[in-house]
């Protein structure tokens, strides 16, 4: 179960949505990411292959990228970046993906994120918060560590 939905539910869901072409219309974008959120691997491979944008943002400014890394999707986040969603978009409040693993205690989805050399680790969102700042502020220990044991711990900090 992913999203709180059946997977035979969901997956029924989301093969509809591919037929009825909700990947080609940018009107349809929130339907697109909805489907990509739930966070299944192998759907999102299809709407990705098929041509959805990774990068494309709802009203909030989040990108499938955001709601994955919210939630620990770890699997899905890999296929996400193989098709180059931009581990660097800003949601409306200005949090990337990486603001959003570590307020979660996500510690995979963190350490993945952490691996791309273009993940900006000491952006502040609106508010002049950091990843780390977040971690710190939720509690969450083994972020808070592993942001302090890499090598990007100064960029953090900045």
């Amino acid at each position: 179960m992913r999203g709180g939905i059946p997977s035979g539910t969901w997956m029924h869901t989301a093969t509809e949505e591919l037929f009825l072409g909700a990947v080609a219309a940018k009107s349809q974008i929130p339907t697109v990411n909805r489907v990509m959120k739930l966070g299944n691997p192998e759907i999102a491979r299809r709407l990705l292959i098929s041509g959805a944008n990774p990068n494309l943002k709802d009203s909030t400014g989040f990108a499938v990228i955001h709601d994955v890394a919210r939630e620990g999707f770890l699997d899905t986040l890999q296929t996400l970046l193989e098709f180059k969603a931009d581990v660097n978009i800003e949601d409306n409040e200005g949090n990337l993906p990486l603001h959003l693993a570590a307020r979660e205690g996500h510690v995979r989805v963190v350490e993945l994120l952490l691996e791309r050399a273009e993940c900006k680790v000491g952006h502040q969102n609106k508010r002049g918060a950091t990843a780390y700042d977040l971690a710190k502020l939720y509690k969450r220990s083994a972020v808070v560590k592993l942001l302090e044991d890499s090598s990007f711990f100064p960029a953090a900090m900045n």
